[in-house]
């Protein structure tokens, strides 16, 4: 929990005795100080989950756009690795910045800043190991470029898992709703691969600004004025 915006972690008693009613009721005492302080901390990932959702997102209505003939056909490469790039230079400065915000350093915080650190770690490792394949396969060799098509598949199933454990972690149930969102967007991806693959990055942009910067945006909304 905090006050005045500092938060207040809970400190078990160095010496208690070994028995006896008092000794119970400080160790109930300070189960409940940890329980409260995990649902009272407001989440302070916000600025991460804005900063990738309008990167990710813009980059894929821009190939949307590319491949439809609305704007100039730009590299592809170029464009993604630029986004991955300056996203991950945006949450190293907003992360060094964040670090000692009141709250931060909570076990919700802790908990949800670590799923989501390794949703990100594995997301880029899985699209740097395509991007290698598609470089060292021979001439006639197995076909890995639809490869690509699995990213955001992927990327929405680990954003629904990250957000399940975000809502019981942070003790917010709506985040739940969003991890549905998630996995139907991983879903409908799948299936316009198949129907309508023109719209693949139609829908991989919605998507991302539905499950990924608005979500950032709320969580903007809701940190106390002394956090933001």
């Amino acid at each position: 929990m905090t006050i005045h915006g500092e938060p207040i972690t809970a400190k078990k008693p160095k010496a208690v005795a070994a028995a006896g009613p008092g000794s119970a009721r400080d160790d109930l005492a300070y189960i409940k100080a940890i329980a409260e302080e995990g649902r009272n901390t407001p989440l302070v990932g916000g600025r991460n989950f804005f900063v990738w959702g309008a990167l990710i997102g813009t980059a894929a209505l821009a190939v949307f756009l590319m491949e439809t003939g609305a704007i100039p056909a730009f590299n592809q490469m170029i464009l993604w690795s630029g986004a991955l790039a300056i996203g991950w230079v945006l949450s190293f400065v907003i992360n060094s910045r964040s670090s000692e915000r009141p709250g931060a350093s909570s076990l919700s915080n802790r908990t949800v800043n670590a799923a989501w650190l390794a949703c990100g770690i594995f997301v880029t490792v899985y699209w740097l190991s395509i991007v290698a394949a598609s470089l060292l396969v021979q001439e006639g060799g197995y076909p890995v470029r639809f490869l690509f098509a699995t990213m955001f598949p992927v990327a929405f199933g680990l954003y629904g898992l990250a957000f399940f454990a975000t809502a019981v972690v942070a003790h917010q149930p709506w985040y739940r709703w969003v991890s549905v969102v998630s996995w139907a967007i991983a879903c409908a991806l799948l299936l316009s691969l198949a129907v309508w693959p023109v719209a693949y990055m139609l829908v991989a942009a919605i998507g991302t600004y539905a499950v990924v910067l608005a979500p950032g945006y709320v969580m903007l909304r809701n940190e106390p004025s002394d956090i933001v």
